[in-house]
């Protein structure tokens, strides 16, 4: 991109740590760092939540899968029936409890500190995992626009977003969200102008496409039956589950909020999931042939359609859906490890008391340290960035959704058995996600959150039928309208 790809990345880089900057004085206290002060409203928190889940992954490894294995492996469907989960049976629960963090209402509803430190570690883990994903996606971008080596993009990407993170905390993840947002849009709308001026509409892509690959236009794709389904069962799980989307739920203003908020965002998503099938019957005809990875498929298309300066925007929002993910990521990574384990397990056991000054501060110090863990991981992972991620939801999907769902809405759920669903789900999802790897042909076509999930359902399930459920008092909390 050259002179115009650094004018035009250096100016997104800088307004998004303008933002950083102007929020890293309103960190009073935890709920300043953590929540933003629970002040958001449904617009602003809805693009919030679409900039955070609409990732690098999506967009970028998501065209490049379409086009080489099929586009009905992007699904509309399995996303808004995740949505309609979160916005049915856990938004309104989740603000009204007010906390800063999944094993938050956890720990409290299950009267559990082992089930808070647990969930905590699955949570760091998952978040790990995905933003190693997303960093890689990065890398990959950040490189094609300023004409870096990956390694130098990934080291780059990750000073920037870790800095504004740091510095804003939640007001800052939520409003460089905005802005990523806006980069999203212009991106993937430039696109799609240059693609129908070129080629024509959704229609003559995909028939040209069905012409050219049958395989990529047929139902299944390139996969069989049990591969798609499992596939698609991934991403429903994975968006009732998603650590930085239900963690959201805790900065709206009030109950309602949070569940507008969603609506908007599920509106949003369905936009931005359609740009991806539309852009990878386009890469499937036109850039596919010949390339190393098909995680190339959409930065190579941008450069291929459009001229360098409009290539460039594009490109940064490119950078920008990643970026918004990432970011979020890191908060929720950070709040494990300083607000969950430092001050709820550790400190608050044992009466230690520190201010809330030390604790933003452990925030920051402990976000600088997943960012540095990031970075190492990024330069060392080899695979697809979507498969990767697909990994990190397994291993969150198959350990928190039963014990959310029934949790919040079935008061027999007992503590033991919420332990035991997730630690089952999660143990069964990472050795089977390894059996994989390993190419035992009988895991290949099942995907790891399947034999996790079922774990995880007949344990909670069975268990809370033999132990006893928590304290009347807890129940009333969470079941005001049952007590």
């Amino acid at each position: 991109m050259g002179v115009i790809g650094y004018v035009v990345f250096g100016g997104f880089l800088v307004g998004l740590l303008l933002v950083g900057v102007l929020f890293s004085k309103k960190q009073e206290d935890s709920s300043d760092f953590w929540v933003g002060g629970r002040s958001f409203g449904p617009l602003v928190l809805g693009i919030g939540i679409t900039a955070s889940i609409m990732h690098g992954g999506t967009l970028l490894s998501g065209v490049g899968l379409m086009a080489s294995a099929g586009v009905n492996l992007l699904n509309n469907l399995s996303f808004a029936a995740g949505f309609f989960v979160v916005l049915v049976f856990l938004a309104k629960k989740l603000r009204r409890f007010g906390g800063y963090t999944i094993p938050d209402i956890l720990g409290a509803r299950f009267e559990s500190e082992q089930v808070r430190l647990l969930s905590s570690l699955i949570v760091l883990i998952a978040s790990i995992v995905t933003l190693i994903a997303q960093t890689k996606s990065m890398g990959i971008i950040v490189g094609q626009i300023l004409g870096l080596p990956q390694e130098v993009a990934i080291v780059l990407s990750v000073v920037i977003f870790a800095s504004y993170t740091i510095m804003g905390g939640m007001r800052g993840v939520i409003w460089t969200n905005i802005i990523q947002f806006a980069f999203m849009m212009l991106g993937v709308v430039v696109l799609a102008v240059a693609i129908f001026r070129d080629i024509g509409g959704m229609t003559a892509v995909m028939s040209l496409t069905g012409e050219v690959a049958p395989t990529v236009t047929s139902f299944y794709g390139a996969w069989g039956p049990m591969q798609f389904f499992s596939w698609h069962f991934v991403w429903f799980i994975a968006y009732f589950t998603r650590v930085e989307m239900v963690s959201k739920m805790y900065t709206a203003r009030d109950e309602r909020t949070a569940k507008w908020s969603l609506a908007i965002a599920l509106a949003f998503l369905l936009l931005f999931i359609n740009f991806t099938v539309y852009f990878s019957g386009a890469a499937r005809l036109l850039v596919m042939d010949g390339l190393a990875s098909s995680d190339q498929a959409l930065p190579v298309l941008f450069t291929k359609m459009l001229s360098p300066a409009i290539a460039s925007i594009a490109l940064a929002g490119l950078a920008a859906a990643a970026m918004s993910t990432t970011d979020s990521l890191l908060l929720m990574a950070g709040s494990c490890i300083s607000h969950d384990i430092m001050r709820k397990y550790v400190h608050e056991r044992k009466g230690i008391v520190r201010d809330e000054a030390f604790y933003v501060k452990a925030s920051r110090i402990t976000i600088l340290i997943v960012g540095i863990v990031t970075i190492l991981g990024a330069l060392n992972t080899p695979g697809l960035i979507l498969v990767i991620t697909s990994y990190a939801v397994a291993l969150t999907g198959a350990s928190f959704a039963a014990p959310m769902v029934l949790g919040l809405n079935w008061k027999r759920t007992s503590s033991s058995a919420a332990f035991a669903s997730m630690l089952g789900g999660f143990l069964a999802s990472g050795i089977w996600a390894i059996m994989s790897q390993m190419g035992l042909e009988f895991t290949r076509t099942v995907h790891p959150i399947i034999p996790g999930f079922v774990v995880s359902i007949i344990l909670v399930v069975a268990v809370t039928l033999v132990t006893d459920r928590v304290s009347d008092a807890t129940l009333e909390q969470f079941f005001p309208e049952k007590a």
